[in-house]
């Protein structure tokens, strides 16, 4: 919502600002012709219309009534002027800027009233003002109600375009704002129903596969290398898991395409940048050097992809943050979200997300994990394990 008043808020400035000063440059190029004012008054004539040029950039820089009142003000004296001003080429001149003036120059802060509706009698004031001092210096002439209807009109324009953008700005940026989330959400689905296939071939090509054997009773296969192949699947879907990317060289092949020793800020990264790509925005606050046996640094990183998957599958929010803190002795992880939280008492025994996932894990290598969360109240995990 502040967004959108904030972009009509600028737009009916730019509006108002740009009718303005075609106002202003038609009346200079009016007034310009020669004799339509004599020439010892044309300099003051057109500082005048500089000076309601003047506030009409004023008046779009700061979002002040002040500046529209003088906007009208600096409009009514440069009608008054040069209506008295006399020309030697008739008042047909003197007309035409007189109505540059009041309609476009002066009419032009329609567009910023139009939209307030207390501000509709002050408009009409404004315009009766205007059209009291169009009369008093024109004279009862034939041309006074055309200068009158020709302002009449153009303020009534400039008014119904303000009215205009002030109903249509919003919904504008609603519906690229719907646009735009309904990009997010294909994208979203593309990436997820990407990742699923990826996942189905990997699961196919490894662990379905010596399940496969295992169903058979491993017929046709040595003992050790069903072993040695089952390890393998392990290793493999333990690296996924901890946000390494494999590629595949065959069926049932893949390599590794990061090196087991990675740092540990390169290991959040990575577990990080796999739930990005599920739809969950991990802010990541903190880091350092973190010296850790790699087992440690492994059930390290499994807890935290634990912890976020738990986020994103139960909290109801799409968001959490992961702060990191390093002293000589620990390496710290703290994982908060806002989400719909869980009595940790409450939770029955054959769940074992949290308790296997993510405090055994840490505990068998000597580490500690403390969850704090309640109903409605959010979930904090405090994750430590020792440096080597």
């Amino acid at each position: 919502m502040e967004r959108e008043a904030r972009t009509k808020r600028r737009l009916l400035r730019r509006t108002t600002r740009l009718f303005g000063l075609s106002g202003c440059v038609t009346a200079a190029m009016i007034l310009s012709v020669p004799g339509v004012v004599s020439g010892g008054r044309y300099a003051a004539v057109l500082l005048l219309v500089g000076a309601l040029a003047v506030t009409h950039i004023a008046a779009e820089q700061y979002d002040s009534p002040r500046w529209l009142a003088l906007v009208f003000l600096a409009g009514v004296v440069a009608v008054v002027v040069v209506g008295l001003s006399d020309g030697g080429t008739g008042s047909v001149g003197q007309a035409g800027a007189i109505a540059a003036i009041a309609s476009l120059g002066m009419g032009a802060i329609a567009a910023r009233l139009v939209p307030f509706r207390r501000a509709w009698p002050l408009l009409l004031g404004a315009f009766l003002l205007t059209a009291v001092a169009i009369v008093v210096v024109t004279g009862a002439t034939n041309l006074t109600i055309p200068t009158i209807g020709l302002t009449a009109a153009v303020w009534v324009t400039i008014g119904a375009f303000g009215g205009w953008l002030d109903t249509s700005v919003p919904r504008l940026i609603r519906r690229v704002d719907n646009i735009g989330s309904a990009y997010n959400a294909e994208r979203l689905a593309s990436q997820a129903e990407s990742q699923r296939r990826q996942d189905a071939r990997l699961l196919h090509d490894t662990a379905l596969a010596t399940l496969t054997l295992l169903a058979h009773s491993g017929r046709g296969v040595d003992a050790t290398a069903l072993r040695s192949q089952a390890r393998n699947d392990a290793h493999l879907l333990r690296s996924l898991r901890l946000g390494e990317e494999l590629s595949p060289v065959s069926s049932g092949t893949y390599i590794l395409q990061r090196s087991a020793d990675f740092t540990l800020d390169e290991g959040i990264e990575a577990v990080t940048d796999r739930f990005a790509g599920l739809g969950l925005t991990v802010n990541v606050y903190g880091g350092g050097q973190a010296k850790l046996d790699p087992r440690v640094r492994e059930a390290f990183l499994l807890a935290l992809g634990e912890c976020l998957e738990n986020v994103r599958r139960h909290s109801g929010v799409d968001s959490a943050d992961v702060t990191v803190s390093i002293d000589e002795q620990t390496a710290r992880l703290l994982i908060t979200d806002t989400g719909s939280g869980f009595d940790p008492t409450a939770v029955p025994d054959g769940h074992l997300g949290v308790a296997e996932s993510v405090v055994a894990r840490i505990q068998e290598v000597g580490g500690q994990a403390r969850v704090f969360s309640a109903p409605g109240a959010g979930t904090t995990v405090i994750l430590e394990v020792p440096q080597a």
